[in-house]
């Protein structure tokens, strides 16, 4: 049925699994109530959601390695019955709720750009996404998956796990942490198709030196590089990057992405459209919302794009409030980024929004480069390749840029970082 790591588990021990959940109290009528889930062993999560989704119960998926107190408070704000923490058979009661809730999948946003809010998204919406997602897999429908991110994440767990089961195929779920591993079961796998994010792909290619071994790898989560996309298309038969949120899940997805940018068209259920932003130099560009079929309201994304008037593919710029504004005109920290990551000897960069004495917001570049390197190269560089107004003011030559558990940076640590 699927594998992590190693180690293989098929039906008769979900079924055994069960059992012995069915015999404690927390687990028995779990119709209705929210269920917090911190579990440390992916077997046992998985085993969990599906116990739970069969059963007409909802769930809260956290990262394994959110500390108690910390869980036992995202559990509290999310209304839930139980947190499940460390292991399945610790459930903690949390709190207890008068009215039932719809069968769900919760999460709170990532927070990257303000304060984390509740999304539910019930199982019905969920069944609808895998089912158009897969006709995706039309063709290729036995590939086998080999799943590097969280499936605490949606990524992971719907498009990555849920889908494949869907589909009929085993997905192999890398827990090991090192990346030495990841590779040696990519290279073990017959035609593998890799669920993973532009950086830990970044790690496989340093250790594989440009042989990963992908035969197709799906990439969600941030954008790659330009250098890291032509790197990724010369070394596998098929790329795909895909773009959801967590209000609607996976929005769309580009076979053979032409850009870092290019996110493809929607899945068959949803439609997309561009709300025109007044103020963007740009023509064509906005904030892009989604409608979901037999639903008239259109759902804001928060993010800025454009739909590519010769192939009707969606163009993603990143998010509306990342966008800089300088004296008065907008930059996209995206187009930096692409600019900066073209020279020589980059490894990594990411572009924010910082404060100016006489301006207000200026531009900063944090980057990851070969020691010979120094800001003086990068901003001479950037001078050469941009407008004035989009050069950096501030460029930081660091050793590791942070990143959150799912392997996404947050602008917006990076900018409360800097206040510090």
């Amino acid at each position: 049925m699927f594998a992590i790591d190693s180690q293989k588990y098929d039906k008769d021990d979900l079924r055994l699994l069960f059992d012995q959940m069915g015999n404690m109290e927390p687990y028995r009528n779990p119709e209705g109530k929210r269920y917090a889930i911190c579990l440390k062993h992916v077997f046992e999560l998985l085993g969990a959601v599906i116990y739970l989704r069969k059963r007409g119960g909802s769930v809260l998926l956290m990262h394994a390695d959110t500390p108690f107190e910390t869980a036992r408070e995202i559990a509290r704000k999310g209304e839930c019955s139980y947190l499940l923490f460390e292991n399945w058979e610790t459930a903690v009661a949390v709190s207890v709720s008068s009215i039932p809730y719809e069968p769900s999948i919760l999460q709170f946003s990532s927070g990257s750009t303000g304060a984390p809010t509740l999304i539910s998204r019930s199982w019905k919406l969920v069944d609808q996404e895998i089912e158009h997602y897969n006709r995706l897999f039309d063709e290729t429908p036995y590939e086998q998956p080999v799943i590097l991110v969280p499936v605490s994440h949606s990524f992971g767990l719907i498009t990555g796990t849920l889908a494949s089961w869907a589909r009929g195929v085993q997905p192999t779920i890398v827990q090991d942490k090192n990346p030495k591993f990841a590779l040696h079961m990519i290279k073990s796998t017959k035609d593998p198709i890799v669920y993973t994010v532009p950086y830990i792909y970044n790690v496989l290619d340093a250790l594989g030196i440009g042989k990963v071994g992908c035969h197709k790898v799906v990439i969600s989560g941030s954008p790659p590089s330009e250098a890291l996309l032509n790197r990724m298309k010369v070394q596998t038969n098929e790329v795909w990057q895909q773009y959801g949120c967590t209000e609607i899940g996976c929005i769309s997805v580009s076979k053979h992405p032409f850009s870092h940018t290019d996110v493809g068209k929607p899945l068959g259920h949803l439609e997309i459209s561009i709300r025109p932003d007044d103020h963007e130099e740009e023509d064509w560009k906005g904030e892009i919302l989604v409608t979901c079929d037999g639903d008239f309201k259109d759902i804001a994304t928060k993010d800025l794009g454009r739909l590519d008037i010769e192939t009707g593919n969606l163009q993603l710029y990143g998010r509306l409030d990342d966008l800089i504004n300088v004296s008065g005109l907008k930059v996209i920290p995206s187009e930096v980024e692409m600019v900066i990551g073209r020279m020589p000897g980059i490894r990594e960069t990411v572009v924010v929004k910082t404060e100016h004495k006489i301006w207000g917001e200026a531009i900063r570049a944090i980057v990851v480069a070969t020691p010979s390197i120094e800001a003086q190269d990068v901003r001479s560089w950037c001078m050469h390749q941009l407008p004035a107004f989009k050069v950096p003011s501030v460029i930081e030559i660091v050793a590791e840029i942070p990143k959150m558990p799912s392997g996404k940076i947050s602008r917006k640590l990076l900018q409360e970082q800097e206040r510090f």
